[in-house]
């Protein structure tokens, strides 16, 4: 269960504003400054600790110390310290973000979703599964399972597929998007793995739009997801793509999104009792208007 934090004094609040206007303004070191003030006034605001670290890290100082404190006020880590942590190599590389990072953002990015992930990064994932699918089953009616169904965009690209068409994500906000759409049958928020622990064994077809890239190790996600595929039934899932390997297969980016290497995806694959059907080079979204390397695969369940 994650707790509520304290609400941060109104005073430290407009000094943080200030230092991350600073910090996006170019000019950490001053940022730096208006943020320790902020803390000064009230040194128990996870947030200003966090953003200090960000200031810190972006002048090339040591920032380790106060990712460290954000994490202590804050042991669920909504804004997602141990990432920043292991990217600055003071702390082990997690095999996935923090659940309350993860939901704290999509909560938060739920309203703007579409816009912002279609339109201003050219996201183009739920297309690509659904040319992916239909090369494989071309025709006909499928038990569809969405998982990490965000605000319902996989569900709009197989709607005239579904027979049946349930969904599954960490964030509430989402859900209550996607539920708008009225496409779906079942809509039900929670982690991905543990809810499927007591879902049926009944879909034709599992999708993963944009969800690996907040997962390292898909071992657990691949498992979860084949025990509720039918015998031949197809998961198809979208990944950014690591160039080589670095011993585990996969990597955490900056950007705080894992990319994976397409031996480490089969490799995963076969553990979990799939086979491979097709993995196929392909980008998925931009950023920076810079297209990003992916993969597009469809695993069989055996």
């Amino acid at each position: 269960m994650t707790l509520p934090l304290p609400t941060p004094d109104p005073r430290a609040r407009r000094r943080l504003e200030i230092g991350l206007a600073l910090l996006a303004d170019g000019q950490p070191a001053e940022a730096a400054d208006a943020i320790r003030a902020a803390i000064e006034i009230d040194p128990g605001d996870p947030e200003t600790r966090y953003a200090l670290g960000q200031a810190l890290e972006a002048a090339g100082g040591d920032a380790a110390a106060a990712y460290r404190a954000a994490l202590e006020l804050d042991p669920d880590d909504r804004m997602g310290a141990a990432v920043r942590l292991a990217l600055i190599g003071a702390a082990p590389v997690p095999a996935q973000l923090p659940e309350a990072h993860v939901r704290t953002l999509f909560d938060q990015y739920a309203p703007r979703f579409d816009t912002a992930l279609v339109q201003a990064l050219r996201y183009r994932g739920p297309e690509l599964l659904r040319q992916a699918v239909d090369r494989v089953v071309p025709h006909g009616p499928l038990d569809i399972l969405d998982l990490g169904c965000g605000t319902g965009l996989a569900g709009i690209a197989f709607a005239d597929r579904r027979r049946r068409l349930d969904g599954i994500d960490l964030s509430p906000g989402m859900i209550l998007q996607a539920m708008a759409r009225r496409l779906y049958d079942r809509l039900e928020p929670g982690e991905i793995v543990a809810s499927l622990a007591e879902w049926p064994e009944r879909y034709d077809l599992a999708l993963a739009a944009d969800v690996a890239v907040y997962i390292g190790d898909l071992a657990p996600l691949f498992a979860a997801t084949r025990r509720v595929l039918r015998p031949g039934g197809l998961f198809a899932l979208t990944l950014e793509a690591q160039d080589g390997a670095d011993g585990t297969g996969w990597r955490l980016g900056d950007h705080h999104r894992y990319q994976h290497s397409a031996a480490y995806l089969r490799d995963a694959a076969a553990g979990a009792g799939f086979t491979v059907v097709g993995i196929d080079s392909a980008w998925t979204r931009t950023e920076n208007k810079v297209p990003l390397p992916g993969w597009v695969a469809v695993l069989r369940a055996a």
